[in-house]
């Protein structure tokens, strides 16, 4: 078995719209490395898309699946209810934002989770209309994809697309239309328009729920401010609506906080929760308040392998090792050593527009010299830089134009500092050539 081999099989065998950023094939993976099939190691600063938190194959979670799946795999729970659900959704319920009771309720993707919480919102509420943002990414089924803003390659050609689903402005403060560089004024700038429009376009009693990515991933790492999301929580309790917090890729600890909104200790309506949650093992979870989840019907929602036992198993784990450890504090820590290092290099290269993040939850935007023109093109010559000296990263943003770094929260200073190396060394040799030239 070889990349090559594996490469041949692939063009064969699987679709193409599956697509890989990277063109090596992984064959094992242990704490903060991955080696392919041709025995190459990688520094992953991607983690499955913010997905191995805690490391790939952490002890801990590995011990938790091999005992749940000799016990047994699975039971769906429609039919028969299993503990480790209940366990899990007790854990989550104590776990999520505010102080009001909770319930849980389990799924299998992000996605699902997203799907859920707008079925929830809408019985709820009685009410239909769905308020997503610009640069917002929340899944690829069919409700999940129209409230993803982003057209190519997510929404084209997939029409028509769920119904009553409004656009508002996301706070993107690096490109806010107003040239303000405070966050917080960018924040009640935004909010503002958001209330216009919902009043004079949308109707304010039609809206059953805003929801929001407080650190936008897909759109391009872009955190909201704090002034946003407290007047957008304020908002929706004037008009009746729900706020649903997708923390899919932000939550379980990779910010800093256990979840993105923790840093301002606000409660949303709802949460969704999916990646990290179980390292790897398809679960996702809609977290809300217990008066929301119990006014929807015994049947309303299901799932056959929602709340499977063996990912409920490494999501426990999961949950365990992060405060065990103290990840989500490492987080806070690996976050600050990052941005120094590449606010740094931002001074010496004015094509680095912006470095932004919460915790290990870091966005490096790229643009023309001069300007704030996107260079996507920068951004691919070093993440293909950046693989070539053993560092996998992914690229993100509306544009293309954004690094993102995703390390795993279980890294040590030297595992670290050796990526930080290797990015600086890619950004140098793509970059220096052009602002030579300037």
């Amino acid at each position: 078995m070889s990349n090559a081999s594996l490469a041949q099989r692939r063009q064969a065998a699987v679709a193409p719209a599956a697509y890989s950023t990277h063109p090596f094939y992984p064959a094992r993976a242990e704490g903060a490395y991955v080696w392919d099939a041709d025995g190459n190691r990688y520094l992953d600063f991607s983690v499955g898309i913010a997905v191995m938190n805690v490391g790939h194959s952490h002890p801990k979670v590995v011990r938790a699946v091999q005992e749940q799946a000799a016990t047994f795999q699975h039971l769906c729970f429609a039919v028969a209810m299993h503990e480790s659900y209940i366990a899990l959704a007790e854990r989550l319920n104590a776990l999520a934002p505010g102080d009001s009771p909770k319930k849980t309720f389990l799924v299998n993707s992000g996605a699902e989770a997203v799907e859920n919480a707008v079925k929830i919102a809408r019985a709820y509420t009685g009410r239909a209309g769905i308020v997503a943002f610009t640069h917002a990414f929340h899944g690829r089924t069919y409700m999940a994809m129209s409230l993803t803003a982003k057209a190519e390659p997510y929404k084209a050609h997939f029409a028509p697309r769920a119904g009553e689903v409004y656009r508002a402005a996301y706070p993107y403060v690096y490109r806010n239309p107003w040239g303000l560089e405070d966050p917080e004024e960018v924040g009640v700038r935004t909010l503002r328009a958001l209330r216009d429009q919902v009043k004079t376009t949308i109707g304010e009693s039609e809206v059953a729920a805003f929801i929001i990515e407080p650190v936008a991933g897909e759109g391009g790492f872009i955190p909201a401010p704090r002034s946003f999301l407290e007047g957008l929580r304020a908002y929706a309790d004037e008009i009746g609506a729900l706020w649903i917090d997708d923390e899919v890729q932000a939550g379980i600890g990779r910010t800093g906080t256990l979840w993105a909104v923790d840093a301002f200790a606000l409660e949303p309506d709802l949460v969704t929760s999916a990646k990290a949650l179980s390292s790897g093992f398809p679960l996702s979870a809609v977290i809300g308040k217990a008066s929301i989840m119990d006014a929807i019907a015994p049947g309303m929602l299901g799932s056959t392998f929602g709340g499977n036992p063996v990912s409920c198993a490494a999501a426990l784990a999961t949950l365990d090792v992060l405060a065990v450890v103290g990840l989500v504090d490492r987080a806070g820590a690996i976050g600050r050593r990052a941005v120094e290092r590449l606010e740094a290099l931002q001074r010496e290269f004015p094509q680095i527009g912006d470095v932004r993040g919460r915790g290990a939850m870091i966005g490096i935007e790229f643009v023309q010299a001069g300007g704030k023109e996107p260079d996507a093109q920068a951004v691919k010559a070093i993440v293909a830089s950046a693989r070539d000296q053993g560092l996998m990263l992914l690229s993100t943003g509306t544009y293309g134009n954004v690094i993102r770094l995703l390390p795993p929260l279980r890294l040590t200073d030297a595992e670290l500092d050796e990526g930080l190396d290797i990015l600086a060394r890619s950004i140098r040799a793509v970059l220096e050539p052009a602002h030579t030239a300037a």
